[in-house]
């Protein structure tokens, strides 16, 4: 276990965020014997890969913490895997391409890691996360103890979980079905083309900006609003795909604040919809 005073822009694909001074590690179960009896799930925020999330500019007075489990063990069961949760989601996909397993062609283009998947049930092209796990292992930060969940529990519906709020992931049993080597190195291939065809290149952006529902794609509503290419200070609605913003070197956080604002208001006027954010703020943006 590691405490340090960490400058939050470096930790997050948005570069964004103040200072942190107590930033920790964990890359032991038993280091949770260690941490403070102050910290709980109000005044700490478990960080992932820093993808979706966008700190404040000013200095974080909470905790922060992250997870360094980074293993991906087959089971007995050739079809199971035990991943940490600091496993970042291509790695895990070319894993999976190896074993011949399938399901996981979709994890290649997004940058985080499995622990904040699990916790927003991530997905692409038709595909979701939670229809893979048999078993999340997680400490619970109010109750202070280790707790194990089943799919049931946790309770996945699209981009959401429930009972992870207060939850350090550290790890998770999944289980992918047995496929066919050419066929998955062809899936894979042809997401990855998708990808870059249609949305910016990961620098400075976060992913997608906000949720699509069944009812709409938030980028074609974005895009009827006549938004794309809109900016706020150094950041800016990609013109390539309206659903995700792209910030230049130097920008500030509250500038994404902003333009999140605008557009959702802009959105909400011309369509009646008011678009739900899939990144998330933290800190203060008054």
């Amino acid at each position: 276990m590691k405490t340090s005073s960490v400058n939050l822009s470096s930790v997050t694909t948005y570069r964004f965020g103040g200072l942190c001074k107590n930033f920790i590690t964990i890359d032991n179960v038993d280091n949770f014997s260690k941490i403070s009896e102050e910290m709980n799930s109000n005044n700490t925020f478990v960080l992932g890969k820093g993808s979706n999330i966008a700190f404040s500019d000013s200095e974080y007075r909470g905790y922060v913490l992250q997870t360094d489990f980074n293993f991906i063990n087959l089971l007995n069961d050739e079809n199971t895997l035990e991943v940490g949760s600091s496993v970042y989601l291509p790695d895990l996909s070319r894993y999976l391409k190896k074993e011949s397993l399938e399901g996981g062609e979709f994890l290649l283009g997004i940058p985080g890691s499995i622990g904040g998947a699990l916790k927003m049930n991530a997905g692409a092209y038709g595909y979701e996360i939670g229809r893979n796990v048999v078993e999340v292992n997680c400490y619970d930060l109010d109750q202070k103890q280790l707790v194990k969940l089943d799919p049931k529990s946790i309770n996945y519906s699209y981009r959401k979980s429930s009972n992870l709020n207060n939850k350090v992931i550290l790890s998770a049993i999944l289980k992918f079905e047995k496929g066919n080597f050419k066929e998955i190195s062809e899936k894979m291939s042809e997401f990855n083309k998708n990808r870059k065809k249609s949305q910016p290149p990961g620098i400075y952006n976060a992913g997608s900006v906000f949720k699509n529902t069944k009812e709409y794609y938030a980028g074609e509503l974005i895009e009827k609003a006549g938004l794309k290419g809109y900016s706020i200070n150094n950041v800016s609605v990609s013109s390539k795909h309206a659903n995700f913003f792209i910030a230049k070197k130097g920008a500030k956080a509250l500038s994404l604040y902003k333009l999140v604002q605008h557009v959702k208001e802009k959105v909400n006027d011309k369509y009646g919809v008011m678009l739900e954010e899939e990144i998330q703020f933290i800190g203060e943006f008054n």
